[in-house]
Order: structure tokens, then C-alpha cells, then sequence
């Protein structure tokens, strides 16, 4: 019969790894050695101890085949959304091409237009008379405020 590893027993039964190692050393359930010293356990000690094992279900077939409809129907949807990007990626890339040239031509007309320009003297610097002192005719004296934090003056 068909020897599997502990790990793929345990997923057969849906059991604990924990459990088919206690049960191997309560002597319920055998184990045999392989070529590379580990241990298997056979499928029919599985059955016999277990009974019908739920990784092995008779409809996995039909769910293999449910499931590769699935994924043609979600591949050919993929392949359309595809389709659908490089075309928009295609109209974008031609639109930013034209947008550049018109930027080019933009350039290329305002190098013109100042390369046509006359050309304007530097304006000389205007000559500012120098400030006048102030006439004082009155003094003013400043008058001492007091402030909040100054309760000691008067």
C-alpha cells in the first residue's frame, strides 16, 4: 500500500500532528521506515484506524474541474482588462507627444518673438536728491507711560 508522511497522515485524517504521535506511541497506530529513516505510515493503517479520510474526497475531481472553469473565465476577463490598458496606454503616449510638439512650437515662437525685440538701453540710475535735516521749531518731550508690570514707579 501507499506510505505517507506523519504531516501528510495528519492532513488525510484532519488530525493533529500531536495526535498521530501519541497514538504511534500508544501502539494504535503503526509506522513503518523507509529508506531515508523516516517514518510513514501506511494508508490502509490510516483507514483502519481513522476510518475514511477527509483530505480524499470523492467529488475532487468535479471541484478541479469547477475550479479551471474559474480561472478560464477569469483569464479571458485578465486578457480583456489587458487589451483595454494597452490601448488607453497607446492613446495617452500619442496624446503626450503632441502636447511636447506644441510645447516645442510654443518655445520656438517665443525665441523668435524676443530675438525680434529691439534692444533697450539699460535706464541710468536717477539721481535722488539727499534728505534735508528736518527743521525742529518745537521739542517734544516724551511723556514716561507706565506700565503694568512697572507697579513701582509713579
Amino acid at each position: 500500500m501507499t506510505l505517507v508522511s506523519i504531516s501528510e497522515a495528519a492532513r488525510l485524517t484532519g488530525k493533529a500532528r500531536s495526535t498521530l504521535h501519541k497514538y504511534i506511541k500508544q501502539g494504535k497506530l503503526s509506522t513503518t521506515t523507509d529508506s531515508d529513516n523516516s517514518k510513514k505510515i501506511e494508508i490502509s493503517e490510516l483507514l483502519r484506524v481513522f476510518g475514511p479520510l477527509e483530505g480524499v474526497a470523492s467529488d475532487t475531481v468535479t471541484t478541479v474541474a469547477k475550479q479551471q472553469q474559474t480561472t478560464q473565465v477569469n483569464t479571458d476577463e485578465l486578457h480583456a482588462r489587458i487589451q483595454l490598458l494597452e490601448q488607453e496606454n497607446s492613446h495617452l503616449k500619442d496624446t503626450n507627444s503632441l502636447l511636447e510638439k506644441n510645447l516645442d512650437d510654443v518655445r520656438q515662437a517665443m525665441y523668435l518673438i524676443e530675438s525680434k525685440l529691439p534692444k533697450t538701453p539699460e535706464p541710468a540710475p536717477e539721481h535722488q536728491p539727499e534728505p534735508t535735516a528736518p527743521v525742529a521749531t518745537e521739542t517734544v518731550t516724551p511723556v514716561a507711560t507706565k506700565k503694568p508690570w512697572q507697579f513701582w514707579r509713579k
